[in-house]
């Protein structure tokens, strides 16, 4: 299955290490590369612009995923869909084109999901841009809610992704079951499921939920994977720039192994590591902010969010690369921040909701 973003630009690292060794490149450039793709563009302007060119280059594409399946209809009742207001329209039909992130039913007012998702240029999104679907296993179904509240983690870097974490709280009580929150640290070994409507392995998005099944990982395994993706990308920049400065392969291995063994882990101890070491199952655009979920005798149980993932720069397809697992934010960290904001007081205008699109509902 494909959940992530995994962007093709130069990586991060690799950028901001060609800024300091080249003093022509630009500081400004060099301080937005910091910014993780993932930041850098609100997934409701990058992951609708996605679904329209994707709807416009593949028609009649095949519903075929990175190792995933069709979910069962029904089976993930605590999914939601974040939907952008704007693109919305009574019917039903507008749904699949609004959808940008998923999220889970925490509570029957909350909505757990990634800070990333609800945040823009530096800022949370307004409640009133970002409708919740509920109930849909298909996102032309489900029922539609109003957000009154939204709460971006103090802690979110839009340079790490670190604290990647957000809360929406709906102007009613949405009649779905919810799902547990993980108290306990998370293994780095066993089992986990994630699901979501995010970009498939021919381009397309679907209308249907799609399930896959996940290993969890040491996160030194995706540590050692990014690191060495970046390696790959940054020995690419600087062998395009030799055929300027003139300088040989002997060098170009010097320069971007020395870089390599000076990058910091990317991983933070706020992230869990999870996928296959072959890429065969991912996550990809439009499924950050969904759940990742271990599943026991008392049913699943959220142990993670959907937070980011990297590719190599030369990639063909947009996710499931081998060795880059994907980036999850570690919930077991987060409990007791959850529950505050949960006590919080809402906000005075939550009282006496509108009417409008947030409130449809299919027939």
């Amino acid at each position: 299955m494909n959940i992530f973003h995994r962007l093709k630009p130069l990586a991060a690292a690799s950028l901001l290490g060609i800024a300091a060794a080249f003093p022509t490149v630009n500081a400004l450039h060099a301080a937005d590369a910091a910014v993780r793709p993932e930041a850098a563009v609100s997934p409701m302007q990058r992951v609708a612009e996605a679904r329209d060119k994707a709807k416009a280059e593949n028609p009649d594409g095949a519903d075929r995923v990175y190792g995933g399946k069709e979910a069962d209809k029904g089976a993930y009742p605590f999914q939601v869909a974040l939907l952008t207001t704007a693109r919305l329209d009574p019917s039903p039909a507008s749904q699949p084109n609004a959808q940008f992130c998923g999220g889970s039913l925490i509570a029957p007012q909350w909505v757990l999901t990634a800070a990333h998702c609800l945040n823009d240029k530096g800022q949370p999104i307004s409640p009133d841009t970002v409708t919740v679907l509920t109930g849909a296993t298909d996102l032309t179904e489900g029922k539609r809610y109003k957000v009154v509240e939204v709460i971006v983690n103090e802690g979110y870097s839009e340079q790490t992704l670190d604290n990647d974490l957000g809360l929406l709280r709906l102007a009613e009580p949405a009649d779905a079951p919810v799902i547990k929150i993980t108290n306990e640290p998370t293994p780095d070994s066993g089992k986990t499921t994630v699901i979501g409507w995010g970009k498939m392995q021919d381009g397309t998005f679907p209308t249907a939920l799609m399930v896959a099944d996940l290993d969890l990982e040491p996160s030194a395994a995706c540590n050692s994977g990014i690191k060495s993706i970046y390696a790959h990308d940054l020995k690419a920049a600087l062998s395009d720039l030799s055929r300027r400065m003139r300088y040989s392969e002997k060098g170009i291995d010097a320069a971007a192994n020395a870089i390599a063994a000076d990058m910091s882990d990317p991983l933070t101890g706020n992230m869990i590591c999870a996928g296959t070491d072959s890429g065969e199952r991912d996550a990809c655009n439009g499924d950050s902010g969904g759940p990742l979920f271990m599943t026991g005798a008392d049913g699943p149980v959220q142990v993670g969010v959907v937070s980011w993932g990297e590719g190599p720069s030369d990639g063909t397809a947009a996710c499931g690369h081998k060795n880059a697992y994907g980036i999850y934010t570690r919930l077991a960290n987060y409990t007791g921040w959850i529950e505050a904001k949960m006590k919080t007081p809402a906000p005075a205008a939550a009282a006496a909701p509108k009417a409008g699109l947030g409130t449809a509902k299919k027939p």
